[in-house]
């Protein structure tokens, strides 16, 4: 009797796990996924691979955006994908490729790996500017917007914060406002403080600032609205630049988040681990909805 019991359980296991193995294969033919891959001769050999196994769906129809190649490719497509719905996003780093953000690359079991992974929100700079001439435009970046002199003279920056209530000038060569995700980048290597992902907030940090003064590297909330006028902008040119675009001779800009757009990045559980291992960060994060 025991014997037949305990035939019958592992029976009931082994089917549990084919039917377990089935359900995820049926996930990842399920989901409709659009591939952008870098222009890189091993994030095309991967592209071509995985349309073979998974398809290719438009952006517009896809449930996921997975990118192939490094930081840069996946910035990029976070940074189209903001005129769209929002699509979560899932970068896989390529041969060749410099990817700190990025999960490695596997044809393998990828709709299991969409289902498991971790879903940060970014939030979304924007900057309203006025050049010289009059000319307005609007910028947005995921990870920094960065003001910076156009000539070997220094600039300087008069700073407001939420229309006045408080104000500061800053000399130097420039400064940039950063996200959580763009703060173990460029500003790490300004002397800028890392922030953790998840959390509300944001870092000012100047740019060879000629007399350090609390907003030389300011962590600030991410609710607040940023001023910032050129002082003399005629005679000290500056440009406003995100990692896709810039804008020359600027007179001022006002620095925000952007509350009506979000961008979602899937990052797999061991690569979040290594990230923090490397930064000392708390990573504030939330498991997939469904």
């Amino acid at each position: 009797m025991t014997a037949s019991v305990g035939r019958r359980q592992f029976k009931s296991g082994r089917n549990a796990r084919i039917l377990l193995e089935i359900k995820i294969s049926l996930r990842g033919l399920a989901m409709k996924i659009a591939f952008l891959a870098s222009p890189r001769p091993g994030a095309q050999e991967a592209l071509e691979e995985l349309v073979r196994q998974y398809g290719q769906s438009t952006i517009a129809e896809a449930d996921y955006v997975i990118t192939l190649g490094g930081d840069g490719t996946f910035l990029k497509a976070l940074h189209a994908l903001l005129n769209v719905a929002v699509k979560p996003v899932f970068p896989m780093r390529t041969h060749g490729s410099i990817g700190f953000l990025c999960n490695p690359l596997r044809m393998s079991d990828l709709g299991d790996r969409l289902y498991s992974a971790v879903q940060i929100e970014l939030p979304v700079l924007q900057a309203t500017v006025e050049r010289v001439d009059g000319q307005q435009e609007t910028l947005f970046a995921i990870n920094e917007i960065v003001l910076v002199r156009q000539r070997l003279q220094q600039a300087r920056f008069k700073l407001t914060v939420d229309d006045g209530n408080a104000t500061m000038t800053l000399a130097g060569d420039g400064l940039a406002l950063v996200t959580p995700i763009g703060s173990t980048g460029y500003n790490f290597s300004l002397g800028g403080p890392r922030l953790p992902l998840g959390s509300q907030l944001l870092v000012l940090t100047g740019i060879a600032v000629a007399h350090r003064n609390p907003w030389h590297r300011a962590v600030l909330t991410d609710q607040i609205t940023l001023d910032v006028d050129i002082v003399e902008a005629e005679y000290h040119p500056v440009r406003i630049e995100t990692a896709i675009e810039a804008i020359p001779d600027i007179r001022k800009a006002r620095l925000s988040c952007n509350g009506n757009r979000k961008t979602k990045l899937l990052l797999e559980q061991d690569v979040l681990n290594e990230l923090t291992a490397f930064s000392g960060q708390f990573l504030e994060y939330h498991k997939r909805p469904f």
